[in-house]
């Protein structure tokens, strides 16, 4: 992971994605780009016959915003030692973020249920970032402000997008010391588990596989059961799967899940 992008502004998020994104600077030697978005809305006005009007003065105190935070960003950038640049973009903050992404190795957002919070954050915003773009996304919990390597869950469940997520996160695996795939339930018969194991060892990262019967509750629920249980660092799992996890990654119970699972999750579709 060599090319790691962070989604900048001056949301209360940005200080623990940015914290996330420069242990990943510092554990693959990367280069870190800072994606900072120019939303229209911060100083266009709409009325209700469709119009719409530039604001001089909007626009001048979200630039002016924009470039204290920048400052402050480079400010303590240059004590760190690493390598980054700035790609601001006008336009939408989904746009941004997925044409800024397209050529990184991850893109570091902020997981939120709030959408509608200063920025643009939001559990939505990572949603249409993750159906857009084919970079994988760490989403990270408000409450994390760094990102640990050692203990890594992967959730299986025999669907492309489960792969994909695996292929995506296998530089973070490898600098795991336990990882265990979690199959909550069972994959198709020609996509096992144990797929995932053996595509793991080739590449040196050993892992537990761990099958959990459903019970009578929902997959996520007790996917979540088993994060809370062997308590990872963070969550590998596809996103918007049409396999045999009939719900969409960002539907109801698993709103929940990644609302109180508490740790970052890497997404991929």
């Amino acid at each position: 992971m060599k090319s790691i992008m962070v989604h900048a502004g001056s949301d209360s998020g940005f200080e623990g994605r940015l914290q996330v994104a420069l242990d990943l600077a510092r554990r693959f030697n990367g280069h870190l780009s800072l994606i900072l978005p120019r939303p229209p809305q911060d100083y266009v006005a709409f009325d209700m016959f469709g119009g719409a009007h530039f604001i001089s003065e909007a626009f001048d105190a979200a630039e002016k915003e924009r470039a204290k935070m920048q400052a402050g960003v480079d400010a303590h950038l240059k004590v760190e030692g690493l390598p980054w640049d700035w790609q601001i973009f006008d336009g939408t903050i989904v746009d941004a973020l997925v044409n800024a992404a397209r050529l990184g190795d991850i893109l570091v957002m902020s997981l939120d249920d709030t959408a509608a919070r200063v920025g643009g954050q939001g559990r939505a915003l990572v949603s249409d970032v993750v159906t857009a773009s084919r970079t994988p996304v760490l989403a990270v919990p408000l409450s994390c402000k760094s990102l640990s390597f050692d203990r890594a869950m992967v959730a299986y469940d025999g669907g492309f997008e489960a792969a994909n997520a695996v292929r995506a996160a296998r530089p973070l695996l490898a600098e795991a010391s336990a990882v265990r795939i979690a199959e909550v339930e069972a994959a198709p018969d020609e996509f096992p588990v144990t797929d995932v194991a053996a595509y793991l060892s080739r590449h040196g990262v050993n892992a537990e596989i761990a099958v959990a019967a459903k019970g009578d509750v929902s997959i996520e629920e007790r996917l979540l059961a088993e994060a809370k249980d062997w308590r990872p660092d963070y969550l590998v799992m596809g996103a918007y799967g049409h396999g045999r996890w009939r719900e969409a990654i960002f539907g109801g119970v698993t709103r929940f899940l990644l609302a109180e699972i508490g740790v970052p999750v890497l997404l991929a579709h």
